[in-house]
């Protein structure tokens, strides 16, 4: 699996991490993932030659991730993090499903702290992003929302009725 994973590029659900120094990218990593299509980061590979150069103390790094994302993303996120050594160098595997939950950083709030993946990047959710996150979270179509800026006085019911006698109903 970890041979297939780094012969790919870092995409829309892949990302190569050297190590957690920077711990707030991570975590905005994987709140992108949660939000978008899910996605698999692998810690102890350099991002621009996916050289394996491996986890010092794989243990404490799994910790602090697992303590990071718990302590920092709303509503609770639960990303399998798994260890994998590969000749010789110890690595973690960070797997995020897709959820749709609107996942954000408690500390930002919904509005400053969603975060989506374009491509290989983590982007800030904008206002229409977080609306259709929360209508995807509710099972609730673009369609099937109501149009609040008519009224009944908008609606043509001799139209209606035609339009519904032709069909019989």
């Amino acid at each position: 699996m970890l041979e297939q994973l780094l012969s790919k590029n870092e995409g829309k659900t892949l990302e190569f991490k050297e190590n957690t120094q920077s711990l707030q990218k991570i975590v905005q990593t994987v709140i992108a993932f949660a939000n978008t299509a899910g996605g698999v980061l692998l810690l102890g590979i350099k991002n621009e030659t996916k050289e394996v150069v491996g986890l010092s103390n794989v243990l404490q790094e799994e910790e602090k991730i697992a303590n990071a994302i718990a302590d920092s993303v709303t509503p609770l996120l639960v990303p399998n993090l798994q260890f994998c050594s590969w000749r010789g160098r110890d690595l973690l595997i960070v797997t995020v499903p897709y959820s749709p939950g609107l996942y954000h950083l408690k500390s930002k709030g919904e509005i400053e702290g969603t975060f989506i993946r374009l491509g290989s990047t983590n982007r800030l959710a904008d206002a229409h992003i977080i609306a259709e996150i929360r209508r995807l979270k509710e099972h609730t179509s673009f369609d099937q929302l109501p149009d609040c800026k008519f009224s009944l006085n908008d609606f043509d019911f001799e139209l209606a009725k035609q339009l519904f006698a032709a069909v019989g109903n």
